[in-house]
């Protein structure tokens, strides 16, 4: 996987030889399998998982968010999403106070 095309402000929460856990443009959490070719079967999907879900319990608070599994269909790469499930201004608020 080429990630010289990551711009220098992007946050990389994990990275590991299978997967890079990282924010896209919308400063959204996303989990993406290094290798293309990956066929999906349960042992990825639970490593996919259980490493998105501990970022998102990090950045979003526990219950706040959830893993969005479905492709945009642009995606070469296997990529889920962590997205937030409540309020915009209330996640902004919570991230200044800490």
């Amino acid at each position: 996987m080429d990630l010289n095309n990551i711009s220098e402000n992007t946050e990389i929460y994990l990275e590991n030889d299978e997967f890079i856990i990282l924010n896209n443009s919308d400063m959204i959490p996303i989990i993406i399998w290094k290798d293309k070719d990956v066929v999906r079967d349960l042992t990825i999907s639970r490593t996919m998982k259980k490493a998105i879900q501990k970022v998102g319990e990090e950045k979003y608070g526990r219950g706040n968010f959830f893993i969005d599994r479905f492709q945009t269909g642009d995606e070469e790469y296997l990529t889920w999403y962590c997205r937030p499930n409540m309020n915009p201004e209330l996640i902004e608020e919570r991230k200044n106070s800490k």
